[in-house]
């Protein structure tokens, strides 16, 4: 940990060492689903940086906003179903319980060959990468060292962390009902965290500060138009940007997907929720907004799986036009000066760095630099000349092209594959919708590094989907209470007859009217 770490408040160890206590009680209180979802959403929204903040320790990945809130969600989940499956067996006993429960698929890891081939790819080029930069390198008085066996598997179990709300949400949150839950704490999060966007809009980012004792980013980079952009406990503003605008999105979907008074509210929300946007100073999350905004209030399901699946496609292809000088970076500077003189020189200078970032890539194409820096480029002094901003390119310099295609093909690989299969698949407006969420935030990280667990949580939800083909196989729960959100208990028509299908032992029932029972 840096200096900022050691800056950081007690208050920021104890929110990462008390964040399972607060995943046990939204278990105790919330539908599981809503539970799982709001474990991993708040998590993301509320602890500090984990690019700051971390408990260390030996062999293993660091503690921290990434890995304790999906390890906690996932203890949580697999014992609120043991719990489950005791009273499952006992109502084959006892008349009149329940025996329904929440959808979840078998085992942790993606049933299809292609899912499960991108996930063992991306294992393998971490490894790949670490045996194939055993070499130390020497710029000037910067020595860097050789990646050894340990750094192997660190870094492995590292990839797997990230890919654990993947996991989560392939396996519980794979039907109708799961994607409902995450639209509505998408939103329901976005107008709870946008009060706090909004002091900082107009006092300056301070609210990091002030509970964990540091800011993790760089002050000037947070002060924009005579203003400032918000950061509140995210990374950059540009990740709370990128956020705010899935949050958007999904209020746009949850307007369609809503009757009555809950519409009313789901539409308010979206026109607050865009307001705050433009107020965040967040031009390209903005332009993002105002292209798939028009998609999710308007357009029917297969053009919102063509978009979907046209972000997905633009993610993967740009690294290949961009190092065939395909994209014309001059041009868009130029757009880019049209708007703000400012907004064109970042602009300029991202693809100048760029450019010297794939030109070290090339040199080691297949499995990349690894890790330590190796990756970044250096002058004759030893003195690192380089900013890295965009996921593509940072993942490119450190895994090289097989980890790129392994992993940013399996954020894709769903995206595509219900639009190709959209007939077979019978895919639903909640699925379209989380499908343009998860659309949103690969177009943003092509500038920025956006990844987040939010977004591995909603590509397992539709990885999961994919296994369950039909929508026969769909399943919904009751809509969830007022304790679930203070938006959330509209987002449901009441009363609504469903059906459950499940592959957790003994819970096989289609076709009967059922209410979810809640945890414990």
């Amino acid at each position: 940990m840096g200096a900022e770490a050691s800056a950081a408040s007690p208050v920021a160890f104890a929110a990462l060492i008390l964040w399972p206590v607060v995943v046990a009680v939204l278990f105790r209180k919330l539908l599981f689903q809503a539970a799982l979802v709001w474990s991993v959403l708040a998590g993301y929204l509320l602890l500090p940086s984990d690019r700051v903040v971390g408990i260390d320790l030996p062999l293993l990945p660091a503690l921290d906003k990434v890995l304790i809130p999906s390890l906690a969600a996932a203890v949580m989940a697999v014992l609120a179903l043991r719990r489950l499956d005791k009273k499952r067996r006992l109502a084959r006993t006892l008349p009149g319980e329940s025996a329904s429960g929440p959808l979840v698929l078998p085992g942790w890891l993606p049933s299809s060959i292609l899912g499960l081939g991108l996930f063992v790819t991306l294992i393998a080029s971490t490894f790949m990468s670490t045996f194939t930069n055993s070499d130390p390198l020497v710029y000037g008085d910067t020595f860097i060292p050789q990646m050894r066996a340990f750094d192997a598997f660190s870094l492995i179990l590292a990839a797997l962390v990230v890919l654990l709300p993947t996991m989560l949400g392939r396996k519980f949150l794979a039907d109708d009902a799961g994607h409902r839950h995450i639209l509505v704490a998408i939103c329901a999060a976005a107008v709870v965290y946008s009060f706090l966007m909004l002091y900082e809009v107009r006092m300056s980012p301070q609210i990091n500060m002030m509970v964990y004792g540091f800011f993790p980013h760089s002050w000037l980079q947070h002060v924009r138009g005579g203003g400032f952009r918000p950061i509140v406990f995210m990374n950059h503003g540009l990740v709370l940007g990128i956020f705010l605008s899935m949050a958007v999105v999904a209020s746009a979907i949850m307007v369609r997907l809503s009757t009555g008074a809950a519409r009313m509210r789901f539409f308010v929300a979206m026109l607050f929720l865009f307001a705050v946007l433009v107020l965040s100073k967040n031009l390209g999350a903005l332009m993002i907004t105002i292209l798939l905004v028009p998609i999710a209030l308007l357009a029917p399901v297969r053009i919102q799986l063509l978009a979907a699946a046209g972000c997905a496609g633009i993610m993967l292809s740009y690294p290949m036009l961009r190092g065939a000088d395909i994209i014309p970076t001059e041009n868009l500077v130029e757009f880019a000066a049209g708007i703000d003189e400012r907004r064109a020189q970042s602009l300029d200078f991202r693809f100048h760095h760029e450019d010297a970032l794939l030109e070290k890539a090339n040199e080691r194409p297949a499995f990349g630099w690894g890790s330590w820096s190796r990756w970044r480029v250096f002058d004759e002094t030893g003195r690192d000349i380089t900013v890295s901003d965009g996921a593509w390119i940072i993942n490119i310099s450190q895994r090289g092209w097989l980890g790129y295609i392994a992993k940013f093909g399996f954020l894709t690989l769903p995206l595509l594959l219900l639009f190709l299969r959209r007939k077979r698949y019978q895919v639903g407006l909640a699925t379209s919708g989380l499908c343009l969420i998860v659309a949103a935030n690969l177009v943003d990280l092509l500038p920025n590094d956006s990844l987040s667990p939010l977004l591995w949580l909603a590509t397992g939800a539709l990885l999961g989907r994919l296994e369950l083909k039909t929508a026969e196989h769909s399943a919904e729960i009751e809509p969830p209470d007022a304790r679930t959100a203070p938006i959330a208990a509209s987002a449901y028509d009441q009363g609504a007859q469903v059906t459950s299908y499940s592959r957790f032992p003994h819970t096989h029932r289609r076709g009967a009217p059922v209410s979810a029972p809640r945890n414990g």
